[in-house]
């Protein structure tokens, strides 16, 4: 990362994003369940909200557990909308859709989740990444824009366009604890490096 970056990351990204214990005191005001993948998207196109919808459709379709989709900044009737478009009304008992979440609640969020979801079509940088890997929490993300450059190592790289490689993903995290668990460790060896790096600017 370049010195120009690691200012942003300084700038955008708070030490209050950490690893959490006991968290469902907080998450529990979002989604009543304590295990869930969380996406954080709205409704600019570049967000891929669409096809992460399908491609948890398709997780939906393969999944022996069906981990609940944690929606944060887009309200019912704007999801509504996407399940209507693609005829995926089915999938919506296991959306939770609160909309707005506090910033001071999401490294509570973020550490409680099974795996975080930012699959943006672009991103000028994408500090909810570096947040989310801060928290200890997989990320699946895109492999697009400045995206890599941001995530590293840490994250977990798709194809934005290519709804079946995020289901895949999100199954092989659940199905492969060996897999899981070194994502964990990708997000803290990347963090690491990145705290590394801002001491070397400050």
């Amino acid at each position: 990362l370049d010195s120009s970056r690691i200012t942003a990351i300084h700038n955008g990204f708070s030490d209050h994003f950490r690893p959490l214990d006991n968290v469902f005191s907080v998450t529990s005001k979002y989604i009543d369940k304590e295990k869930f993948i969380f996406f954080l998207g709205n409704t600019d196109p570049k967000k891929n909200t669409l096809r992460t919808l399908q491609a948890y459709e398709r997780y939906l379709k393969q999944s022996m557990i069906k981990l609940p989709l944690l929606i944060a900044d887009l309200s019912a009737a704007e999801i509504d909308n996407y399940l209507t478009q693609e005829k995926i009304g089915w999938i919506k008992p296991n959306l939770y859709m609160p909309g707005y979440i506090d910033n001071k609640d999401l490294p509570a969020i973020y550490s409680g989740a099974f795996v975080f979801l930012y699959t943006s079509l672009r991103e000028s940088f994408g500090i909810p990444n570096l947040e989310c890997m801060a928290c200890g929490t997989p990320v699946i993300t895109s492999n697009t824009s400045a995206i890599p450059e941001v995530a590293g190592e840490g994250a977990i790289m798709v194809d934005p366009t290519d709804v079946e490689a995020i289901a895949a993903e999100l199954i092989r995290l659940e199905n492969e604890e060996e897999y899981y668990n070194r994502a964990v460790e990708r997000t803290a060896e990347q963090t690491l490096s990145v705290y590394k790096e801002l001491d070397k600017v400050n």
